[in-house]
């Protein structure tokens, strides 16, 4: 298999950051043993409508796939996102919609790839269950993956969340395409903040 990696940068960039790292895959059904670290500890930062908001946003830093040919298999988008030491209320979940390129992009929801990884390198992983569905008004997929136990706000670890999402094939047609990322606190009523675009570009060999 083609290890050609390449590096987008999301249209909110901080830094470019290394992400490359051996993938923990967690499926709808399997259960990964996570550290302490994963024990949720923080207030909830809850207003009178019943309604959690984040105190510090996490924030998208980068995006990238291992492969981008045109209508290959086998590739994996990796998605950073940045963790900040307050959140104010744990990340209890995160979607991923694309909203530019010529073609759709079909996602595997069982395949879904998520750990943090620490600033001394150190990999954590995290129990999460992901769903696919299609955004009627656009006939494109949306991945939406909950974590179980939500991560955290608290923490004075620098650390980065990593997803990696596997798309059935990369698009047919090359150019650059674009997906939203949002995320949502923990509650009943979360008041969801957009993170930025990863932003990923595909190319056809034959040129």
């Amino acid at each position: 298999m083609r290890k050609k990696v390449m590096t987008a940068i999301a249209l909110l960039p901080i830094s470019t950051l290394s992400i490359l790292a051996t993938p923990f895959f967690v499926g709808n059904d399997q259960n990964l043993t996570s550290s302490n670290f994963l024990n949720p500890s923080a207030e909830a930062v809850k207003l009178r409508d019943g309604k959690t908001y984040f105190v510090q946003l996490p924030f998208l830093l980068d995006a990238e796939t291992t492969v981008n040919r045109i209508y290959a298999r086998s590739a994996t988008y990796y998605f950073t996102i940045a963790l900040p030491q307050n959140m104010g209320e744990p990340l209890q979940k995160l979607e991923f919609y694309q909203t530019e390129g010529f073609d759709a992009v079909d996602f595997l929801s069982n395949e879904t790839i998520t750990y943090l990884q620490l600033s001394s390198g150190e990999r954590i992983a995290i129990s999460s269950k992901s769903k696919t569905e299609i955004l009627p008004s656009q006939d494109r997929d949306k991945v939406t993956i909950t974590f179980d136990p939500p991560i955290p706000a608290n923490s004075q670890l620098n650390s980065k969340l990593i997803v990696g999402l596997r798309p059935v094939r990369n698009p047919r047609y090359d150019g650059v395409y674009l997906f939203g990322v949002t995320a949502f606190p923990q509650g009943d009523r979360p008041n969801s903040h957009f993170l930025g675009y990863g932003r990923l570009s595909f190319y056809d060999s034959r040129y």
